[in-house]
């Protein structure tokens, strides 16, 4: 124990003692009665000290908790044939009979008991002693929801009292979330139970009791949740000179239309701060519209419906003319003098009364700065581009923050590239998006003449290069002149504008497109086909027109539109192999990983069941993991969440997965558990959501896509041996490959399941695709390559897709270099002369 609480703890233990003296004369008196207040004064004094301590008196008090457990077993003995009501109706929660509970409920003796079945069956039964107990005894400890049911069920049976409801709402202050249906997160509230009316009036008899006594509770001693009614309690708040907490729920009070009249002329009495005090009393009741006399605000009535429309804590869209009409119907000044009464972010960025603090919060990427900084007017000199650039380059560092923080950070930048939209009299965020994608390859010049130089900034594929040349010849360096002129220096950076554009349509538009089998319009693809990334990128993806046909760009009816196609659809057709052949022959280099995307199909467990465990029980790195999921928009919840990650995958659906986790996921180590779908809005920051949907009946591209998220994370996270192979990686591995043997002539190499046979002249290797190892045939020995071995690319290897990690490069790459052993003459390598053998 800290000796600053030494003091303190002595002083609980000394009134403890006096008070177990006091217990010890009414068991010799008999004083059944007595024994019962005392046994409340214990436990309340017992409470207070701990509080009082921080948690450091209970554990020095098992002496005197022994003697009380002794002196009340006493009293009020346990007998071995007695009920739940006898045992729970003691006044004192000895031991002994927690062992005696604890037994006869066919339980441990836990803390917390499981009484939850009894209230059930006593709210059947309408057992109103035994439902009155399991809210008063000490024994007793429902939870939150349980002690609203078994109020409800003595409600039901006009046995619901002052007492009743008095001890259940001082021993859970915030009781009430269950009596109204809401929830301390701010998720979806559920109805509120039959007896909210009878329990308000209850409590706010309490409240009243405890807030006007000759000695008024503290903040922390009155019930939450529930909000008062009546003027009284607003009139006790104007005179409360405690806890600024505690006034402000009693001048919240509910009030009637004539309490509100009379409220406006008692305030019109008291001076201005004393007014601004009530104002923000009736904001968060939401009637302050009436109090705008006052101040002589009638006319912005609508401006505060408005802002109070617009809550705070959510960064979403905004209507940037709803704020501004509002505006004009106030008057300006009106308008600036209600925003200084009633602070609003957003509105007043669409006045532009804050650049300066938005501008702050936005460079320290506050969400509702972010979202406010595209809502400000442009400043003088500041066009659409500028403030657009700002955005992205905010997007770009939005990517490395933590795992969750990214999502609500990228989702906070789309909505201020909406509001930016509303600022330049765009009608859509993604058209303003690609117009001014479109201005950056048309702002900056794409060639320079410096001095004897020409320096020409052009596309390779969607890759933006400079070519630097003289007298018509193209230079291999660029000289030292050249690199130092203004001219080149700003043909680089619009170079690296152009490049971090191309990153960007790849890694967010074209990836969203082919996960999703995304559609787009034929004025959204003009837009895009005008870039001339997009041009390079689109053109080489495979398409679907409007009639059904799929094919490459040039070779569908784009005028109703296009939808890039999902593999697994093309499985599904039988034309995926055909698919992926002519892709290769082609040379076509797909942007993403489309025709040879990994594929999964519900394996016969989960077509039986209701959720997947195909990756259940695999250990994985929690800080990895949780970067992974991350990045392909899953969020991650706490060990208290019903799933610990979850992600809206379309179609109303949400894929949500079960770990064991301790804290946070990503704080140690997570075992993956099951993956479910679910119908419904998940409640925000809880993991929780609706019905499950079965794997075999989620649309295939939705369950293909969330399978890989997991696959991913298993394999490239996973901490045990187990991790280290994907049989969807192989498979995609194995096609890529089937097809180079194909078109390459390859007589060496064949494909057998997910292995690679490749038959050398020095000998036969087995090289598996998903992990890459490789062993020697006949005799299934390993085969430890040298570090360096195909670590440049091989000239004959082509890869149908821009593949970012390399595994998929090296594996192949192996495979060829393997049917080309006769050229290894590395020493390290183990297939030299004489190795096989044992003779080196």
């Amino acid at each position: 124990m800290p000796d600053i609480y030494a003091d303190a703890v002595r002083e609980e233990r000394e009134a403890l003692g006096d008070l177990a003296r006091a217990v010890r004369s009414a068991v010799a008196a008999g004083d059944l009665p007595g024994l019962r207040e005392l046994a409340a004064t214990v436990l309340r004094r017992i409470e207070q000290g701990d509080d009082r301590v921080l948690g450091n008196l209970r554990p020095h008090l098992g002496d005197v908790v022994a003697e009380l457990d002794a002196l009340y077993d006493t009293a009020f003995p346990v007998a071995p044939a007695d009920a739940v009501t006898a045992l729970l109706g003691a006044p004192w929660p000895s031991a002994g009979r927690r062992a005696a509970l604890a037994a006869l409920l066919g339980s441990e003796p836990l803390r917390r008991l499981p009484l939850d079945g009894v209230a059930e069956r006593a709210a059947a039964e309408a057992d109103v002693p035994l439902l009155r107990l399991l809210v008063t005894s000490p024994l007793s400890d429902l939870g939150r929801e349980a002690v609203a049911r078994v109020l409800d069920a003595l409600h039901a049976a006009g046995a619901l009292d002052a007492a009743v409801v008095e001890h259940a709402f001082l021993a859970d202050l915030h009781l009430g979330h269950a009596i109204v249906g809401s929830t301390p997160s701010g998720g979806e509230p559920g109805p509120p139970k039959a007896c909210a009316d009878a329990v308000r009036a209850q409590v706010d008899a309490l409240t009243w009791r405890l807030v006007t006594g000759p000695a008024p509770a503290g903040w922390d001693e009155l019930p939450k949740v529930l909000v008062p009614r009546g003027l009284r309690f607003v009139r006790a708040a104007l005179e409360w000179r405690g806890d600024p907490r505690a006034a402000a729920h009693l001048g919240a009070a509910e009030l009637t239309a004539g309490e509100r009249a009379e409220l406006l002329a008692l305030a019109r009495e008291l001076p201005e701060p004393e007014r601004r005090r009530v104002f923000g009393w009736r904001l968060e009741a939401g009637d302050a519209e009436a109090l705008l006399p006052l101040f002589g605000l009638g006319s912005a009535a609508g401006l505060l419906r408005l802002i109070r429309a617009m809550p705070a804590d959510e960064v979403v869209r905004r209507d940037r003319d709803a704020v501004l009409g509002a505006v004009a119907a106030a008057g300006h000044d009106n308008a600036l003098r209600l925003l200084e009464l009633v602070p609003h972010e957003m509105a007043e960025a669409v006045v532009g009364v804050n650049r300066a603090q938005v501008l702050r919060r936005f460079r320290h990427h506050a969400l509702h700065g972010v979202a406010a900084y595209g809502m400000l007017p442009l400043a003088e000199g500041e066009t659409v581009l500028d403030r657009y650039l700002a955005l992205r380059e905010s997007a770009r560092k939005g990517a490395a923050l933590g795992p969750n923080r990214r999502h609500s950070h990228a989702a906070a930048v789309a909505v201020a590239l909406e509001h930016l939209a509303q600022v330049a009299g765009v009608a859509e965020a993604s058209r303003l998006e690609w117009d001014c994608e479109a201005r950056l390859v048309e702002a900056a010049p794409a060639e320079a003449e410096i001095g004897a130089y020409r320096a020409v900034l052009r596309f390779d594929d969607d890759d933006p290069v400079i070519e630097v040349g003289r007298n018509g010849r193209a230079l291999k360096s660029v000289p030292a002149a050249v690199r130092s002129d203004a001219a080149y220096r700003e043909l680089r950076e619009h170079q690296e504008r152009l490049r971090e554009q191309a990153r960007r349509m790849r890694s967010g538009l074209v990836e969203r497109l082919v996960a999703t089998a995304g559609t787009l319009s034929a004025e959204e693809l003009a837009r895009l086909l005008s870039l001339p990334a997009g041009a390079a990128m689109l053109s080489r993806l495979v398409w679907r027109d409007a009639a059904g046909a799929v094919g490459l760009l040039g070779e569908v009816d784009a005028a109703g539109g296009v939808s890039a196609v999902h593999p697994v659809e093309l499985l599904a057709a039988g034309s995926l192999a055909g698919w992926q052949g002519r892709v290769v022959r082609e040379r076509l280099r797909q942007p993403v990983r489309q025709v040879f995307r990994e594929v999964y199909l519900p394996t016969a467990a989960e077509h039986a069941g209701q959720e997947s465990r195909r990756f259940a029980g695999r250990t994985v790195d929690g800080r990895v993991a949780g970067r992974l999921l991350s990045g392909r928009g899953w969020s991650t919840h706490s060990e208290y969440a019903d799933h610990q990650a979850t992600r809206a995958v379309g179609g109303g659906l949400t894929a949500a997965l079960r770990c064991e986790v301790h804290g946070w996921f990503g704080t140690g180590p997570v075992v993956v558990g099951g993956l479910r779908f679910l119908t419904g809005r998940l409640r925000a920051g809880s993991g929780d959501g609706g019905a499950a949907v079965p794997p075999a009946e989620v649309p295939p591209v939705v369950f293909s896509e969330a399978m890989r998220d997991l696959d991913l994370v298993v394999s490239v996270a996973g901490t045990g041996q187990a991790e280290d192979s994907s049989t969807a990686v192989a498979a995609s591995r194995a096609q890529v490959l089937t097809a180079l043997v194909a078109e390459l002539g390859l007589s060496r190499v064949s494909v057998e399941g997910h292995s690679a046979l490749v038959r050398g002249t020095r000998a036969t290797y087995r090289v598996h695709l998903a992990s890459g190892g490789v062993r020697i045939e006949p005799g299934d020995r390993p085969c430890v390559l040298p570090a360096a071995f195909a670590a440049a690319t091989h000239p004959r290897l082509f890869l149908p897709f821009a593949d970012e990690d390399g595994a998929t490069g090296a594996v192949l790459g192996t495979v060829l270099l393997l049917a080309e052993d006769e050229t290894v003459h590395d020493p390290a390598f183990p297939a030299l002369p004489g190795t096989l053998t044992g003779e080196r």
